[in-house]
C-alpha cells in the first residue's frame, strides 16, 4: 500500500509547461538484435559509452532486452540481448548500411 500527499497550490504555482511535439517519422524505422557476452565488471553505461563513440546519427535507440545469468552462462558472466533502431529522418536507409553499421556495433562491443 502507498499513500502520498500533494500540495496542489504548490503545483499550480508553477504553471502549466508549454506543449510540446513531434512529427511522426516520414522514414520508417529498422531494428537489428545483437546478443553478447559480458564480464560482470562491464556495465551497459560501457556499452553505450562505447557507441557513442561510433557517431552514427541514424542510431535513434539502443536498449537493452534481456539479461540473463546462471544456466549455460559461465560464473561472473551475463548474457545481453540488446535491441540498436536506426532511422534516418531523410530517407529510407538501405540493408547494406545497416548491415555495415551493425558491423561497426559488434566489431566496438
Amino acid at each position: 500500500m502507498f499513500l502520498a500527499e500533494f500540495d496542489l497550490n504548490r503545483l499550480f504555482e508553477l504553471g502549466l509547461r508549454e506543449p510540446q511535439f513531434a512529427p511522426l517519422p516520414r522514414y520508417p524505422a529498422t531494428s537489428r538484435d545483437f546478443s553478447f557476452l559480458f564480464a560482470d565488471s562491464i556495465t551497459f553505461e560501457d556499452l553505450e559509452q562505447a557507441l557513442r563513440g561510433l557517431r552514427f546519427s541514424e542510431l535513434r535507440r539502443f536498449e537493452p532486452i534481456e539479461i540473463f545469468r546462471g544456466g549455460n552462462v559461465p560464473a561472473g558472466q551475463y548474457s545481453i540481448l540488446v535491441r540498436a533502431t536506426f532511422q534516418s529522418s531523410e530517407r529510407t536507409l538501405r540493408e547494406d548500411e545497416v548491415a555495415q553499421w551493425s558491423e561497426q556495433i559488434v566489431r566496438a562491443l
